[in-house]
C-alpha cells in the first residue's frame, strides 16, 4: 500500500468538491482531490439548469430574507435556519465571483439578466444559461483548479474507509483503480463532496456514480446523519422512449400536466398554484394519478410544454436538443413522464462552517442534510454547492493548520488493506453485484418510494437485512487485480448502497408523520406538529440507531456534542 500526505483531502469533484479544493488551496493548504471517475467530469452538478440567487439583478421586492423564507417553507421547516440564512445571503457573492472567473449568464437585449421562476419561489430569481448553468459552472471551476499547482487531482480513486485517530478524522484509505494499487492518505482534514443516492432507485436522473459512498463512509466513521428519509422524486422523468428513461425535464416548471384521460389533474390536487407547486407535492399528485389507473400507456402522465415561450425554451436548450435527437419535439408534442429519484435532502449534519459532528470531517453539497430540509427548491442545489463548498474548503484548511499533524492509524490501515485484498479472492460467486443492485432498487421503490407505510418499510428493512447478511457473501468478484477492475467497484458500491438504504428505511419508520418529501399513507398529516429531525448514528456493528430531536437542536447539527 502506498502512503502519501496532504493537508486537505477532498473526496468528490462536482461543484461542491471543486469549490472546496479551490478555497482550501487559496488558504494555503496542500490539497488532494479524489474522484472515482474523472475529476470535474463525473458529478451531477453538470445537469443543473439554474442557480437561485439574489443580487443587483433581483426584481423589486426580492432579497435574501425572501429567498430564506421561501426555502424554509419549501423545506417544511426541517432546514437548519442558520444554514438557509447563509445560503440566501452568500449565493449572490459566489455568483459574482464565478462571473469574474468567466461564467456568463443569459441576458436580455437590454442587458438585464434572464431570471426564471420556479415552484416554491415567490419571485423569479434563477439565473440561467442556455447550455446549462451546472455544466458551465463545472467548466469554470475546473479551469480554476487546473491553474493551481498546489492541487493534486486523482482520477479513478474510490475511498473505502475514513481513518479516525485521537477523536478526529486523519485521512482515508482507497483504491486507485487507474494505478491498480491501494492508497493511504494521511490528511489534516477530509471534505466529503460525493453527491447523492439516486442509484438506490430504478428510475433516477442521477449519474451512475451516485451510490451513496460518502454517506456510507461518514456513517461508518461515526458522523451524525440527519433526515435520511427525505428523498426528492423529480416529478417529470421521461418514461418513454426507453433510451431517455429517467431523463428529467426542467421545463416542467413552465409546462402543464394531463393524465391519461386528458384532465389537467393539478386543478384537483393544487387548485391555487397548479403545476407551480413544490416538487414533492407534484410528484405525489402524479404518483396518485398513475396509481388510480389514470396514467398513460407507458405508466406516466402527459407533460405539455407546447405553450412555453421561446425565451424560456432557450434556457433548456440541452433538454430540447437531446429529445429532438430521439424523435421528440417538446415545442409541438406532449411527452410521458413519471417521478424519478432526483435529489437527496438527507445526509451528513453540518454546521455553518461545513463541519460534521466528527472533528476533521467536513462536507458540502448533496451529501449534507441540513440545508434543504424536507424538499429542495429548484436552483438551490447549485447555490448550496458553491456557498458551502467554499465554506467547507476554508474550514478544512484552517482545521488542518490548527490541529497539527494527523495521528497514526496503522491498525485501521492494515485492517482495511486486509479486507480489500480478501475481496480479490472471492471468485465468481452465485450472484453478481449488478443483480444485487437491481434487487435493492426494486425493494426501495416498493417500500421507500414516493408513498410509504409501515408494512412496506418493514418489508424493505427485512429485505435489506437479508441482503447484508446473506446476499453480500455470495457476490462474486472476477479478476485478481485492482487495475480498472469493475467487479471490485461494483461490490463496494453495493455495500455502500445497502448501508445507506438501511438508514433511509429506518429513518422513514421513525418519522410517523407526513412531512416534506416523506409521505406515508398510513398516518395523518398534522401541520401543527412541531418539526423534528431524524438523527442517525452507527451503533457498533449492528444496525444504525435513529432518534427524533426538535428541529434546531444541537444533537441534530454538525456541532460536536455528546
Amino acid at each position: 500500500m502506498r502512503t502519501q500526505e496532504t493537508d486537505v483531502l477532498v473526496i468528490g469533484s462536482g461543484g461542491a468538491g471543486l469549490y472546496a479544493a479551490i478555497r482550501a488551496a487559496e488558504a494555503g493548504a496542500r490539497v488532494t482531490i479524489w474522484d472515482k471517475g474523472l475529476v470535474s467530469k463525473s458529478g451531477s452538478t453538470v445537469g443543473g439548469a439554474g442557480i437561485a440567487a439574489v443580487g443587483p439583478w433581483s426584481v423589486p421586492g426580492d432579497g435574501p430574507d425572501v429567498h430564506e423564507a421561501d426555502t424554509l417553507a419549501g423545506g417544511a421547516y426541517l432546514n437548519d435556519e442558520s444554514l438557509v440564512r447563509i445560503l440566501a445571503n452568500e449565493a449572490g457573492e459566489r455568483v459574482g465571483e464565478m462571473e469574474r472567473w468567466g461564467l456568463r449568464f443569459d441576458r436580455r437585449p437590454d442587458g438585464r439578466y434572464v431570471l426564471d421562476v420556479a415552484g416554491g419561489h415567490t419571485h423569479p430569481r434563477l439565473l440561467a444559461i442556455s447550455d446549462r448553468v451546472g455544466l458551465q459552472m463545472t467548466k469554470v471551476l475546473g479551469r480554476q483548479l487546473l491553474a493551481r499547482a498546489d492541487v493534486e487531482q486523482v482520477h479513478d480513486a474510490l475511498a473505502t474507509r475514513l481513518l479516525v485517530g485521537d477523536g478526529r478524522v486523519v485521512g482515508a484509505v482507497g483504491l486507485h483503480l487507474g494505478a491498480g494499487e491501494l492508497v493511504h492518505v494521511r490528511a489534516g482534514a477530509v471534505v466529503l463532496a460525493t453527491g447523492g443516492v439516486g442509484q438506490l432507485y430504478p428510475v433516477t436522473s442521477n449519474p451512475i456514480q451516485c451510490t451513496g459512498d460518502g454517506l456510507a463512509l461518514a456513517l461508518a466513521a461515526g458522523a451524525r446523519l440527519i433526515n435520511m428519509e427525505q428523498v426528492q422524486f423529480y416529478p417529470s422523468g421521461l418514461v418513454h422512449p426507453s433510451s431517455l428513461r429517467g431523463f428529467i425535464l426542467g421545463v416542467q416548471e413552465y409546462a402543464r400536466m394531463y393524465n391519461g384521460q386528458g384532465e389537467r389533474f393539478m386543478a384537483r390536487h393544487e387548485p391555487e398554484v397548479l403545476e407551480k407547486t413544490t416538487r414533492d407535492r407534484l410528484a405525489r399528485a402524479i404518483h396518485a394519478e398513475i396509481a388510480a389507473g389514470r396514467g398513460t400507456e407507458h405508466g406516466g402522465v402527459w407533460l405539455d410544454a407546447t405553450d412555453v415561450p421561446e425565451e424560456t425554451f432557450r434556457s433548456f436548450g440541452h433538454e430540447f436538443e437531446l429529445c429532438q435527437k430521439r424523435g421528440l419535439d417538446l415545442r409541438y408534442q406532449r411527452v410521458e413522464v413519471a417521478p424519478a429519484a432526483h435529489y437527496f435532502m438527507g445526509g451528513i449534519a453540518i454546521d455553518p462552517l461545513g463541519r460534521s459532528s466528527l472533528p476533521g470531517l467536513l462536507a458540502a453539497g448533496e451529501v449534507t442534510g441540513s440545508v434543504h430540509g424536507g424538499n429542495r427548491l429548484s436552483g438551490n442545489s447549485l447555490a448550496d454547492i458553491v456557498v458551502f463548498g467554499a465554506r467547507a474548503g476554508e474550514s478544512a484548511a484552517r482545521h488542518a493548520r490548527e490541529a497539527g499533524p494527523p495521528a497514526a492509524a496503522g491498525e485501521q490501515v492494515a485492517a482495511e488493506e486486509a479486507r480489500l485484498e480478501a475481496l480479490l479472492g472471492r471468485g465468481t460467486g452465485t450472484v453478481t453485484a449488478a443483480e444485487g443492485k437491481d434487487g435493492l432498487r426494486r425493494l426501495m421503490w416498493a417500500g421507500a418510494g414516493v408513498e410509504r407505510n409501515a408494512a412496506g418499510l418493514a418489508g424493505a428493512e427485512a429485505a435489506l437485512d437479508e441482503m447484508a447478511g446473506e446476499l453480500l457473501p455470495r457476490v462474486g468478484i472476477e479478476g485478481t487485480g485492482l487495475r480498472h477492475n469493475p467487479g471490485v467497484v461494483a461490490y463496494l458500491e453495493l455495500e455502500n448502497m445497502i448501508a445507506v438504504a438501511r438508514t433511509i428505511v429506518r429513518a422513514a419508520m421513525a418519522r410517523s408523520e407526513c412531512r416534506g418529501a416523506h409521505w406515508r399513507d398510513d398516518v395523518t398529516h398534522d401541520p401543527s406538529r412541531p418539526p423534528e429531525w431524524t438523527v442517525v448514528r452507527q451503533a457498533g456493528d449492528g444496525p444504525p440507531s435513529v432518534s427524533l430531536v426538535p428541529a434546531g437542536a444541537a444533537a441534530g447539527r454538525g456541532e460536536v456534542v455528546p
